[in-house]
């Protein structure tokens, strides 16, 4: 054997990048419109974008379960004394697969308070939609915070 196929041979193999995660702009596009929705506090509009028996999951409660019942818990978000002012999603996957999608990533959300005070905070979320005959619709949503619970 040559020096050169031993060190051929014994070479680490090159690093290689994981491949990049789909990220289907159908989806992408509906979630920038949630967003927009709840910042602008149009609890109505949020309420829409789910499907007629969905299933909300938010932080510290029990699950949820009927657009009344979602659309309830996006009143009472929206005319809190802690209203979102700005909200970003990074999508880490957001992916088609028939009539059904999937949404994961992380977000970072702002609020004012009436005492004047920047609240930040930062999470996680997973969503499952379905293809209607108005498009995509939530079926499950999940999130929660990477912010320690606030004591009572």
């Amino acid at each position: 054997l040559s020096m050169f196929s031993v060190a051929t041979f014994w070479a680490p193999p090159a690093a290689s990048k994981p491949p990049e995660k789909q990220k289907d702009p159908s989806i992408v596009e509906r979630s920038d419109a949630y967003l927009k929705a709840l910042v602008a506090g149009d609890a109505g509009a949020v309420a829409a974008m789910f499907e007629d028996d969905p299933i909300l999951m938010p932080p510290n409660q029990p699950l949820l379960r009927g657009r009344q019942a979602v659309e309830h818990f996006y009143e009472g978000w929206c005319h809190s004394p802690m209203r979102p002012t700005a909200f970003t999603f990074d999508h880490l996957e957001a992916t088609v697969s028939g009539d059904a999608a999937y949404d994961v990533g992380t977000y970072k959300l702002s609020m004012h308070t009436t005492a004047g005070q920047n609240v930040q905070d930062r999470g996680k979320y997973s969503v499952i939609l379905k293809r209607s005959s108005s498009g995509w619709k939530i079926a499950y949503l999940i999130f929660n915070s990477d912010l320690p619970p606030q004591p009572q």
